[in-house]
């Protein structure tokens, strides 16, 4: 005959107890590794762990505004640095291109110079 088994089940009360204690548990941990409120909130929130009532998205709503004015005024920097740096490499390509198409004339009358002076030379000689 087998042994008898008891039912060794937690009650449902037990084990909301349990969570609220591993919950607390891990609010305290996250708290002491946390940089900032914003970090100790985003990974409360990621763990499930968050208190109740706190809800991330209007958490970071709230705090957006604060942290995107030093945001935008670097972002504003930078894209002035990266407009001067086209208009730079802009000038460039220009000058560039502007020796190119002196060069390619000057050599274009050279060469046209050249043929002149070789064709009057044999025309010349054959007289």
């Amino acid at each position: 005959m087998p042994p008898k088994i008891n039912d060794s089940r937690p009650s449902a009360e037990e084990i909301h107890e349990l969570e609220e204690q591993t919950a607390e548990g891990a609010r305290r941990i996250v708290a002491t590794y946390a940089e900032d409120l914003l970090d100790g909130v985003t990974l409360m929130s990621m763990l499930g762990v968050e208190p109740t009532g706190l809800v991330y998205k209007k958490f970071a709503e709230e705090l957006a505004p604060e942290e995107a004015e030093p945001a935008a005024k670097k972002a504003t920097k930078k894209a002035t640095k990266k407009k001067a740096t086209k208009k730079k490499a802009t000038k460039k390509k220009s000058t560039k291109k502007t020796t190119k198409k002196t060069t390619k004339k000057t050599t274009k009358k050279t060469t046209r110079k050249a043929t002149k002076k070789a064709t009057k030379k044999s025309t010349g000689s054959a007289e």
